[in-house]
C-alpha cells in the first residue's frame, strides 16, 4: 500500500507537469491543496486552474524532479525540485526570463486510492531572490 501511495504522488507530478489528462483519476472531487491561492476550487477543477491559469500567468516550462518520498499510513512526503522560467509578472516583478529552481516538500493525504489533501513548504524568499536576480545572503 505505501508503494502504491508513492506511485500515486509520482503520477500526480507527471500529470500536472504535462497536460493534466487523467487528473480526475488521481485526486478526489473535494481535493484541497493548502498552498493554492484562496478561492481556488476544490478537486480536479482547482488543480486544472492552478496549473493552466495561475502558474502559466507568471511561469513557463515547468519541470519537476523528485528527489525522494517517504510514506507512512495515509500520508506521503515528497521532496522535489520545481524548475520553471519566469515569463510573466509575479509579485510585481516584470518577466525576467530567468530559470528558477525551487526545492520543496509536499505532504499528501490519500483517501480511497486518490489524493485528498496536500500541503507544501518552500522558501518563497529564495524564489523571489532568484526572480530578481539577487544572490543569496
Amino acid at each position: 500500500m505505501l508503494e502504491d501511495n508513492k506511485r500515486l504522488v509520482r503520477r500526480y507530478y507527471e500529470v500536472v507537469a504535462g497536460n493534466l489528462a487523467g487528473i480526475e483519476q488521481l485526486v478526489t472531487e473535494d481535493f484541497v491543496d493548502h498552498h493554492f491561492p484562496p478561492n481556488t476550487p476544490p478537486g480536479p477543477e482547482g488543480v486544472r486552474k492552478f496549473f493552466t491559469e495561475i502558474i502559466p500567468a507568471a511561469f513557463s516550462d515547468l519541470k519537476i524532479d523528485i528527489d525522494f518520498m517517504l510514506a507512512e499510513g495515509d500520508k506521503v512526503d515528497c521532496h522535489f525540485v520545481a524548475w520553471f522560467k519566469h515569463t510573466g509578472e509575479f509579485a510585481g516583478i516584470a518577466p525576467s526570463g530567468r530559470l528558477i529552481r525551487v526545492p520543496a516538500i509536499s505532504t499528501f493525504r490519500i483517501a480511497q486510492g486518490k489524493l485528498a489533501e496536500a500541503w507544501e513548504i518552500y522558501d518563497s524568499g529564495d524564489m523571489l531572490r532568484q526572480i530578481r536576480g539577487e544572490s543569496a545572503a
